[in-house]
């Protein structure tokens, strides 16, 4: 879960002095200023790994004031304030909005749909063109829509190392009028940001960007505004800002954005910039979706927001209508990218056969502990269910500490050598284990899905704890064999040497006894070869075993069913026969 704090403060002024003063054509002129102060408090809540759900609930503080010109463009005071034309402060609560997320990772690639709809709680008020008209003095602002409207976003995301490019759209739909006749018009946002991580630990980072907002006409009594009203705009931004995690779950964010081009229809205001100040607090794990690819609800966009703020302008027959709807943003800012994580503190491992394999992000050859089940673990920093098995497989270690060992390997991130080698082929998540028994053979490959840690836990366990059964009941076999057994044959093992060149398995058949011990010696001696690994199936049982370079390979089987069995690379372009008699 995490709560979210969003701080926007916006400036804007509408000047009609240097278009009217000097023209004779009326007798005041005014000069407005916009301030535009809003709040967004929200929580978004994990229900698992893939989906989410947020609230959103913008508190908005609009102030405006007017300064009077005369005809030479010199200040004056009026003796009876404007029927709209006035100094002001308006505050109140704006639509919530109520959203839902699916979010997963294909390739690499994070992503997250999100869809939901806006809460019409916020204030608001009558045809302002009507009592305009009517010389009746009325309210400015409005701060709600006044209708239900269905809001709809995607976010996407990559990442390489510290680097970081993501991308949104957004928009909100205003499909019908409320009870007073005013119909909002549809909002768009879209735009990419790439990120950099910075210090060894990510704490800070960096980002720059771009994003577009374009907002259609509003409506009054399906009508849109002729002489001066909101009739549509487009605003595309520049925009920059940091990020800082302060702990592993707090998040500071700052956010600049500065409008490059804008193009209004109707008396809108201008914007000069905008500035946003952004926190949030996770309590609890991330899931394990938005921990594996880091794409969880926050990538310092706005999605909208900072097109009316209120629309504090002049509509020519002395009134102004104003929206002031907020755009949404059920983001947060809080830049939950994981990067000011506390570094992870491995579980005590003091007297155990648990090691670091190669450097972060390295595909190193697996190579099993002669005589002990071997796990191989696959982790990642930011990969928070790796957290919580760790600690699962270092007690099986602790448990067993001469037939277990531990070797794990940092996969570091999703375009690493390690993930395109031992997780992409298969479509693995993190976290991923390859458990090998004693002999050296694979018993059991598995990543867990989401929400899926404690199956993932079972069948470690249970791997683990079968080849510890069968290493003790072999070792105690061995033991208490006595002369005084009935005499048995004699059994003689029987060796079968294979090697791996460029034209293949050489020999390419081999020939076993059937019911006696087999050792089965593969040596690779070629890089020129997809033979990397040789997998085969018999009585049953499935084999994977990595061929390293230039080493010879023990596989250890009893074939207890005549015929033939075809083994092969992983990928099955080369083939070879052990022939079972």
């Amino acid at each position: 879960m995490r709560l979210l704090g969003l701080g926007t403060y916006v400036e804007t002024r509408h000047d009609d002095h240097d278009d009217v003063v000097g023209r004779g054509e009326i007798d005041i002129v005014h000069d407005q200023s916009l301030v535009v102060s809003e709040t967004r408090l929200g929580v978004d809540y994990g229900v698992n790994a893939w989906l989410s759900a947020s609230l959103l609930v913008p508190i908005r503080v609009v102030r405006t004031e007017i300064t009077y010109l005369d005809m030479t463009g010199t200040e004056v005071q009026l003796v009876n304030d404007g029927i709209h034309h006035r100094d002001e402060v308006v505050t109140g609560i704006a639509d919530p909005m109520v959203m839902g997320a699916v979010s997963g990772t294909a390739r690499g690639v994070t992503w997250s749909v999100r869809g939901g709809v806006t809460l019409p709680l916020g204030k608001t008020e009558d045809d302002p063109f009507a009592l305009g008209d009517m010389g009746v003095a009325h309210q400015h602002i409005q701060l709600g829509s006044g209708t239900v409207n269905p809001v709809l976003g995607l976010d996407v995301g990559k990442r390489w190392g510290a680097w970081r490019l993501g991308g949104f759209a957004f928009t909100q739909q205003a499909l019908y009028e409320n009870g007073k006749g005013f119909q909002a018009g549809d909002r768009y946002a879209g735009g990419a940001t790439l990120r950099r991580a910075l210090g060894r630990r990510g704490q800070w980072s960096v980002r720059g960007g771009a994003e577009v907002q374009a907002e259609t006409a509003e409506r009054w009594k399906g009508v849109v505004p002729t002489d001066d009203g909101n009739r549509g705009r487009f605003d595309a931004m520049l925009a920059t800002g940091g990020s800082w995690a302060a702990t592993s779950g707090l998040t500071i964010d700052l956010a600049v954005k500065v409008p490059v081009v804008t193009h209004v229809v109707g008396g809108q205001l201008d914007m000069p910039a905008i500035v946003e100040l952004g926190v949030s607090w996770r309590l609890g794990a991330k899931p394990a979706a938005a921990t594996e690819d880091e794409h969880d609800h926050g990538d310092e966009h706005d999605h909208g927001d900072e097109h009316d703020h209120g629309d504090e302008h002049d509509h020519g027959d002395g009134h102004d209508h104003g929206d002031g709807h907020g755009h949404g943003d059920e983001h947060g800012h809080g830049d939950e990218h994981g990067h000011g994580e506390a570094p992870y503190v491995h579980p005590d491992t003091t007297g155990l056969d648990v090691l670091d394999v190669g450097a972060p992000g390295e595909a190193v050859e697996l190579v099993p502990v002669p005589g002990k089940v071997t796990i191989f673990d696959f982790w990642a920093t930011w990969c928070e269910p790796c957290k919580t098995l760790e600690p699962a497989l270092v007690e099986m270690a602790r448990k067993y500490p001469d037939k277990v060992a531990i070797r794990r390997i940092d996969a570091l991130d999703w375009d690493s050598p390690a993930v395109a080698r031992y997780l992409t082929p298969g479509g693995f998540n993190l976290p991923h284990v390859k458990v090998f028994d004693a002999n050296g053979a694979m018993v059991l490959e598995k990543g867990s899905a989401p929400g899926k840690l404690d199956e993932l836990i079972e069948a470690v366990r249970a791997a683990v704890e079968a080849g510890v059964q069968t290493q003790t009941q072999t070792q105690t076999q061995t033991q208490t064999q006595t002369q005084t057994q009935t005499v048995k044959r004699a059994v003689k093992p029987v060796t079968a040497r294979i090697v791996v060149t460029e034209q293949g398995f050489e020999p390419g058949n081999v020939t076993v006894p059937r019911g006696r011990p087999v050792t089965l010696v593969f040596e690779r001696k070629t890089a020129k070869t997809c033979a990397t690994e040789v997998v085969f199936v018999a009585d049953g049982k499935r084999v994977e075993q990595p061929l390293p370079l230039d080493r010879a390979v023990s596989i250890k089987m009893t074939f207890e069913t005549p015929g033939t069995i075809t083994y092969a690379c992983a990928m099955d372009m080369i083939r070879g026969t052990i022939t079972v008699r």
